[in-house]
């Protein structure tokens, strides 16, 4: 069918700065970048890169300049959906090679990979952490589903339709996921939905279509479920996923940190 390299949260700065005045993320994406090249061997062929928001921390063009050309470097189509730290416009030139990116609006966008339809919605709410489907994003994912009869589907946003247990983070969360479960509920092939912005890997089901979400390639949130816990980022455990939508495929989390070789039994 399809396989693709899933990307979430870079968080890249302008030149010269950090993220949240500590991490290095132009270094930390272009590292990644050789590791994935590194990699390629491996988990070849793949037809595209699917980036679930976030690519920069600042919203600068300098930012979205450098990311574009790292990530060019993986030779690679690159799909991508807005985070809460992007700015749309810059975004959006940024990316604006992309076939199927809008010129104006909402960056809601489909693309199909053999029998693979791939759907992008925009839940970007400028200014503010949390996001939200507008209807006419879940309009345009339903009409998207009505003509998808036999292939598989994946579905790109930034913020997961699922509560993860991170309470500082689940309060910046998807504001309307219950209209999300509605349309997921007429889908009349298997969806998957691969999103970000909790830099971890958590899975649910939803009206019996998976929803997964990528870790981050610069940072990691920590789950602690007390009240009191503390809000704060950690610098890893980082990394990407690999997505595969062929009947024995799988999706499965790639670490970016160099292994230590592969040893005979």
């Amino acid at each position: 069918m399809a396989r693709f390299l899933h990307l979430s949260d870079l968080h890249v700065v302008a030149e010269g700065t950090l993220a949240s005045g500590v991490l290095d993320t132009r270094s930390i994406l272009t590292a990644a970048v050789d590791r994935l090249l590194e990699m390629r061997a491996a988990i070849d062929p793949l037809d595209a890169v699917l980036i679930t928001g976030d690519i920069s921390d600042d919203g600068s063009e300098d930012s979205y300049a450098f990311a574009a050309a790292e990530l060019a470097g993986l030779g690679l189509p690159v799909f991508v959906v807005p985070g809460n730290h992007d700015a749309r416009g810059a975004f959006r030139a940024a990316f604006a090679a992309q076939p199927s990116m809008p010129p104006t609006g909402l960056i809601d966008w489909s693309e199909t990979f053999g029998e693979t339809l791939v759907v992008g919605l925009d839940t970007l709410i400028e200014g503010q952490g949390g996001g939200i489907l507008r209807p006419e994003s879940l309009g345009f994912l339903s009409e998207a589903l009505a003509r998808q009869y036999t292939g598989p589907t994946v579905l790109m946003l930034h913020h997961p339709p699922i509560q993860t247990g991170i309470r500082f983070m689940d309060a910046i969360g998807l504001e309307n996921a219950t209209l999300l479960d509605s349309v997921l509920k007429e889908a009349q092939t298997e969806v998957t939905v691969l999103a970000g912005h909790v830099h971890g890997v958590y899975f649910r089901s939803v009206r019996g279509h998976r929803v997964m979400t990528a870790p981050s390639i610069c940072s990691a949130f920590a789950l602690d479920r007390r009240a009191g816990a503390r809000v704060g980022f950690r610098s890893g455990p980082t990394g990407c996923a690999l997505l595969d939508t062929g009947p024995d495929g799988h999706w499965t989390v790639l670490p970016l940190e160099p292994s230590s070789g592969t040893h005979p039994f």
